[in-house]
């Protein structure tokens, strides 16, 4: 019985140390969609501050303003965006007081970035 239950140790420690390096279940249901957007859409990958954690945001495709929930921080957009639609990153909410804005096609920082723990970005408008 003792080494019964030594195994049951072990593969519940190996499935730990999978979810921990990101080989488990723990990720955003997001991120397999995000890392490469379907056409017409982005995604934002967020670093909440509060919890030290980090996850994707969106997929988005609507003419809409999406505010950023408080103590989550944008590190990266990934952009796949077609027809000229552009994407609008503000300082405020409800899309007051713009950064910039970042083409079609576009992955990287976006505009207002400081460091993971720093983002001006408040609210986005893709459009």
């Amino acid at each position: 019985m003792r080494i019964g239950k030594r195994a049951a140790t072990l593969a519940a420690s190996g499935a730990l140390l999978a979810a921990t390096i990101g080989f488990g279940t723990a990720s955003p249901a997001q991120a397999d969609t995000c890392d490469l957007p379907p056409a017409g859409s982005m995604c934002l990958h967020i670093h909440n501050t509060s919890t030290d954690t980090w996850y994707w945001f969106g997929p988005w495709s609507t003419c809409t303003v999406h505010n950023i929930p408080a103590y989550d921080q944008v590190t990266w957009i990934n952009n796949n965006q077609v027809g000229g639609v552009r994407t609008t990153f503000y300082a405020g909410r409800d899309a007051t007081n713009p950064l910039g804005s970042v083409a079609q096609d576009y992955s990287g920082r976006p505009p207002g970035y400081v460091d993971s723990n720093y983002s001006a970005t408040q609210s986005v408008r893709v459009c």
